[in-house]
C-alpha cells in the first residue's frame, strides 16, 4: 500500500510540474486567437480589380420606364486597399479605385418632360440613353468577419468624375407642349439628340454595402452594392421631375501584397 501512495504521489508531481512547464510557456489566449483569425499585424496593403456594372438611373424609382432595356458594359477597374484591424471581428478599410461606368439603355416612354427653363417638352415613344462614368473612387467601410472565411462591410465612397457623358436620342415618336399633345413628329430619319454631358457633376457620393469572401490567406473576392446620393447634374438644373443617381454592383477580386506584423 505504501509503495501504491509513493507512485501516485510520484506521478501526480510529474503532472503539476509538466503542467506548470506549459503555463509557462504558453501564449495568452487571446494572442493565439489573433494569431490564427485575425493574423498577427496592423496593416494590409493590396491591389484589386474588378468591373461594375450599373450606371444612373432615375429616383424616386416609379420614374423608371416600364418598357425598358439596358445594355451595361464590362470595364476592368485597377486600385489599390489598406485594412487595418480594430477591434475583435471588426477592421476598417480604405481602398482607391480608377474605374470607367457604362450602360445603354433603350426604352418607350410616355410624356417624357424635359424642361431647361426656355423650353418646355413632352415626349412620347422610343428613345435611347447613352451613358459614361470615368471616375476615381475613395471608399471608406466598416467590415465584419463572421468566421475566417465570410465577412460583410458597409460604409460610404466619394468619387472624382474625370470624365462624365450623358446623351438621349428620342428615335421616333412625337414631341408635344402639353402632355398627351400631338406635336412635332419624330422618326428615325430625323432623330432628336439632347446632350447633357456638359451639365453633369463632378463628383458623387453615397453608400455602400458588400459581401466578400476569403479564398486563400491572401486572396479574397466581394460583391458589392453602391447608391449615390447626389444627382448626376449641377445644382440648379431641372430638366428632368426626378433625380438621376448612380447605381451599381461590383464585382472585386483583391490580393494582400503586405501584412505588417506587430
Amino acid at each position: 500500500m505504501k509503495k501504491i501512495l509513493i507512485i501516485i504521489g510520484c506521478a501526480a508531481g510529474w503532472m503539476a510540474g509538466h503542467a506548470q512547464g506549459m503555463d509557462s510557456t504558453a501564449k495568452p489566449a487571446n494572442r493565439i486567437a489573433g494569431s490564427s483569425i485575425f493574423g498577427d499585424y496592423t496593416l494590409s496593403l493590396g491591389v484589386q480589380i474588378g468591373t461594375d456594372i450599373g450606371g444612373a438611373v432615375p429616383y424616386p424609382l416609379r420614374y423608371v420606364p416600364d418598357a425598358i432595356n439596358a445594355y451595361p458594359h464590362v470595364n476592368a477597374s485597377l486600385g489599390a486597399k489598406c485594412g487595418f484591424p480594430l477591434y475583435e471581428r471588426f477592421s476598417l478599410g480604405l481602398e482607391c479605385t480608377y474605374k470607367r461606368v457604362d450602360m445603354d439603355a433603350d426604352a418607350r416612354v410616355e410624356n417624357q418632360k424635359f424642361d431647361d427653363g426656355d423650353m418646355l417638352q413632352y415626349f412620347s415613344g422610343t428613345a435611347e440613353m447613352h451613358m459614361s462614368f470615368t471616375m476615381i473612387e475613395t471608399p471608406l467601410y466598416l467590415k465584419y468577419r463572421f468566421n475566417r472565411s465570410h465577412k460583410v462591410l458597409l460604409g460610404g465612397y466619394y468619387a472624382y468624375i474625370l470624365s462624365p457623358k450623358f446623351e438621349t436620342i428620342a428615335r421616333q415618336g412625337y414631341i408635344g407642349d402639353e402632355p398627351d399633345l400631338v406635336g412635332s413628329p419624330v422618326t428615325p430619319d430625323a432623330p432628336q439628340n439632347m446632350n447633357f454631358s456638359s451639365s453633369l457633376g463632378r463628383w458623387d457620393a453615397g453608400i455602400l454595402a458588400g459581401y466578400e469572401l476569403q479564398i486563400f490567406s491572401r486572396l479574397q473576392a466581394g460583391l458589392r452594392l453602391l447608391v449615390g446620393c447626389k444627382d448626376i447634374f449641377k445644382r440648379g438644373n431641372r430638366y428632368f421631375d426626378y433625380k438621376m443617381l448612380h447605381m451599381r454592383g461590383a464585382i472585386v477580386i483583391s490580393y494582400n501584397i503586405f501584412d505588417i506584423k506587430l
